[in-house]
């Protein structure tokens, strides 16, 4: 795992390289529905289509997870004359950093992949593409735009999906001309063929593609390590770092072996996960770091991309999240930062909760009104009394637990997405200032007794009691505890 003073350096690093990207892209096509029934006509479910998307894919998702880290890039593709080649480049016109060219070919279909999905599972997909080799014409054209990208390239990403682009001779033409300029070539494969990418600095295969390529399926580190060695000892890559799902990833280089573990246990869809680890790699060693330091960039990159449905990217503030030392220092901030943490969230659409209380030694009406109060909102914050304010409250003797230690325990609690503190009895000053969508209190208080109700309401928020578990209180939990020492 890399140190959390090495992942800032690689983000603040790769703002300053540029990626040139060249390779096949696709329409990504999501169908959003939701089955309630079984056809009559066949075994298979009915989809009642609800709504769908359409995004940039294949090599135009390594594209979008440089951008989506403010990395500059070029981009090289070609696109049928069609309505999904139109959709394509209304889409990539709107990133932000990327010159690119798309280049039209009326003896072929842009490539559309259309994925059925319901209650976020894919249930089917449908392709619609042309995967014939480009003609001569078409073939110089994209050269030529390569040689006119490649002068202010830092590197050079082949993301081959086996759609035409990357036949021997061009895909040999593109690497010794990069080689001139003296730019490293990293390989996403595809196929059988590995010798079409001789001359490349780096291949990244997974599973699949280095069994279909070698012959060995690479099921455990010693058959990863006779796969790699294969690749290196038929010059088909100067390296290679070979994707193993669940496995992780492992890097060899000549006499060398490296093996990282997967930096993940939850994986909820693994399309476009190579797009993520391809990108952040090739990014990662343009900006002159070593290649274990870039597979792990890359890994923990994809990590989290595994977690999102369909093709998706990565952002700085997610990577930043992941790799925290201490997970429970980004929920408990300062209040001035809070403002800041607000308005992102705000801009992503989401719902703002809020609650308070003194949260003295946690119990499970505690956890019970937590969770209840998260399920309201996107994004729940929980203001704590002072260790004074709960003093001036509730007498010297309380509380039993100090600040610290109640804000570490609420921040452990996946409900909870930020924890504040209040000098004042009372949560006002920060309601007023944090303005949240939803206040939310126990049920046995009554909308006029919460404070802040007035304000919230005031601007069209919500005020939400919940109903508490019984015979839980800090107090009686107090009484018990000395009674049983008595």
């Amino acid at each position: 795992m890399l140190k959390q003073n090495k992942i800032e350096k690689i983000l603040d690093n790769i703002q300053k390289i540029k990626v040139l990207v060249i390779g096949d892209i696709m329409l990504d096509n999501y169908i959003f529905g939701k089955v309630e029934r079984i056809s009559p006509e066949a075994p298979i479910p009915i989809l009642k289509n609800k709504n769908n998307t359409f995004s940039i894919g294949g090599a135009g998702n390594v594209l979008k997870n440089l951008v989506s880290l403010n990395i500059k890039a070029s981009f090289i593709s070609v696109i049928g004359k069609d309505e999904a080649g139109k959709k394509l480049l209304k889409l990539i016109s709107k990133l932000n950093n990327v010159e690119y060219a798309l280049i039209n070919d009326i003896n072929r279909k842009t490539t559309v992949k259309t994925r059925y999905l319901a209650e976020g599972q894919q249930i089917f997909r449908s392709d619609d593409e042309t995967t014939v080799n480009l003609n001569l014409e078409i073939k110089n054209k994209l050269f030529n735009y390569f040689k006119l990208f490649i002068k202010q390239a830092d590197i050079v990403i082949f993301s081959d999906y086996g759609k035409g682009i990357f036949s021997d001779n061009f895909c040999q033409k593109l690497i010794k001309y990069s080689k001139t300029k003296n730019k490293n070539v990293i390989i996403d494969p595809k196929g059988n063929n590995f010798n079409k990418y001789k001359g490349s600095f780096c291949i990244t295969p997974n599973i699949s593609e280095a069994a279909n390529a070698c012959n060995i399926v690479p099921y455990n580190n010693k058959n990863t390590e006779e796969c790699g060695k294969l690749i290196l000892n038929n010059k088909w890559s100067k390296n290679v770092l070979l994707t193993r799902g669940a496995d992780g990833l492992s890097i060899i280089e000549k006499n060398k072996f490296t093996h990282i573990n997967a930096n993940t246990a939850e994986v909820f869809d693994v399309t476009g996960a190579g797009d993520t680890i391809i990108a952040l790699f090739a990014a990662t060693l343009a900006a002159k770091f070593s290649l274990l330091d870039s597979a792990n960039f890359a890994n923990i990159a994809a990590s989290i991309v595994v977690k999102k449905i369909g093709t998706n990217v990565v952002t700085n503030v997610e990577i930043k999240k992941i790799l925290s030392p201490n997970e429970l220092n980004l929920k408990i901030i300062e209040n001035k930062k809070v403002i800041e943490k607000i308005k992102l969230w705000k801009s992503k659409n989401y719902k703002i909760g809020f609650t308070n209380g003194c949260f003295d030694l946690l119990h499970s009406g505690h956890i019970d009104l937590l969770t209840k109060a998260s399920q309201k909102c996107d994004k729940l914050i929980v203001a704590l009394n002072s260790d004074n304010s709960i003093k001036h409250i509730k007498g010297n003797e309380r509380p039993i637990l100090d600040l610290n230690s109640r804000k570490n325990l609420l921040a452990a609690l996946e409900a909870v997405d930020l924890v504040v503190t209040f000098n004042e009895n009372t949560p006002l000053k920060l309601i007023k200032k944090f303005k949240p969508d939803i206040l939310i209190k126990g049920a046995d208080y009554k909308i006029n007794e919460i404070v802040g109700s007035d304000f919230v309401q005031s601007y069209g928020g919500k005020i939400i009691r919940i109903n508490l578990t019984k015979n839980q209180s800090t107090t009686k939990l107090i009484k018990r505890i000395l009674n049983n020492h008595q």
